[in-house]
C-alpha cells in the first residue's frame, strides 16, 4: 500500500498553483506600478471586491498581490478592515533617503574601485542622454534609473543591493515627487555627470561624497514637492501603461463579486498626508 504523503503532486495541481501565482504577481506589479506612480494615491483606500472586478480577476490573486505590497509597507491595514495605501510624509521621506544615500554612497565608493573604460563611458552616455531629454520628467527619471542601476552592477556589493531592494518601492515614490519638482533643470544633470567623474577618476571618497550629496539634494526636491498640494498630487506626465499580463483583461470573471457601495480606489485625493 502506497502512503498517501509519498504520492506525486498531481501535474494539474501544480500548474494550477503556478498559475494562480503567477496571476498574484501580475496583480502585484500592476499595483505597486500604481502606488509608485502616484495613480492610487497616498492614504486611499482599497477594497478587494471592486479591484477584483477592476482587474477582470478573482479576488485570491488580489488578497495574494495585497499581502505582498503589506509586506513592502506600501499599504496598509486600517482598523476598521480593509487596506489603504501608504501615506507619504516629511518623516518617512527623510528616513528612507537617510538609508538610500547610504547604501547608494557604498555602492558609488565600490564602482570607483571596480569600473572599467567601458563602464565609464556607458555612464556618461546615459549622463548626455539625460541632458538632451531634461524637459521630459518620465524620461529622466528612466534614465536616472539606469544610471544608478548601471552603478549598482559595477560595484558588484551583493549585500548592498539586497538591502536597497527592501526599500526600493518607497524609495521610488519618493523619487517621482523629486522629478516633479526639478523638471527642466539642470543640477540634477550636473550631480549625475559629478558621479560619473569620480568613478572614471578611480575616487571611491569622492564617488561616496558626490552620491550622497546628490540624493541628499533629491530628499530636499521631494520633500518641497510634498508640501506643496499642487505639484505633489499631479499624476506622471507618462504613467507606466497597465502589464499585457493574461492574468489583468479587460473581462469580468465569470461569477464577478456583488458591488460594493465603497469604491475601490477613490478619485479624492486625501486631506492629510500624515501618517
Amino acid at each position: 500500500m502506497t502512503d498517501a504523503t509519498t504520492q506525486p503532486v498531481p501535474r494539474v495541481t501544480t500548474q494550477l498553483a503556478a498559475r494562480r501565482q503567477s496571476g498574484a504577481r501580475a496583480v502585484y506589479e500592476h499595483l505597486r506600478d500604481q502606488i509608485i506612480t502616484g495613480d492610487l494615491a497616498p492614504a486611499e483606500r482599497i477594497t478587494e471586491p471592486v479591484l477584483a472586478a477592476r482587474l477582470g480577476v478573482s479576488r485570491t490573486p488580489v488578497r495574494e498581490a495585497l499581502r505582498l505590497l503589506q509586506a513592502e509597507a506600501l499599504v496598509e491595514e486600517l482598523a476598521t478592515g480593509g487596506v489603504r495605501v501608504a501615506p507619504l510624509d516629511a518623516d518617512d521621506l527623510e528616513r528612507v533617503y537617510d538609508v538610500r544615500s547610504r547604501l547608494e554612497g557604498l555602492l558609488a565608493h565600490d564602482a570607483a574601485e571596480r569600473a572599467t573604460p567601458d563602464d565609464v563611458a556607458a555612464l556618461d552616455r546615459l549622463v548626455d542622454l539625460m541632458d538632451r531629454v531634461r524637459d521630459d520628467e518620465a524620461e529622466v527619471l528612466r534614465i536616472g534609473a539606469e544610471f544608478h542601476a548601471r552603478i549598482e552592477t559595477v560595484a558588484g556589493n551583493a549585500w548592498c543591493s539586497v538591502l536597497l531592494r527592501q526599500i526600493r518601492g518607497h524609495v521610488d515614490r519618493y523619487r517621482v515627487l523629486a522629478a516633479h519638482g526639478r523638471v527642466g533643470g539642470s543640477a540634477h544633470v550636473d550631480e549625475h555627470r559629478a558621479v560619473a567623474a569620480a568613478i572614471a577618476a578611480g575616487d571611491p571618497e569622492n564617488a561616496e561624497a558626490v552620491m550622497r550629496a546628490h540624493i541628499e539634494h533629491s530628499a530636499a526636491t521631494a520633500e518641497r514637492t510634498l508640501a506643496d498640494p499642487a505639484i505633489s498630487t499631479r499624476r506622471p506626465a507618462d504613467p507606466s501603461p497597465p502589464p499585457a499580463d493574461p492574468a489583468i483583461s479587460t473581462r469580468r470573471p465569470a461569477d464577478p463579486s456583488p458591488p460594493t457601495a465603497d469604491p475601490a480606489i477613490s478619485t479624492r485625493r486625501p486631506g492629510d498626508r500624515g501618517r
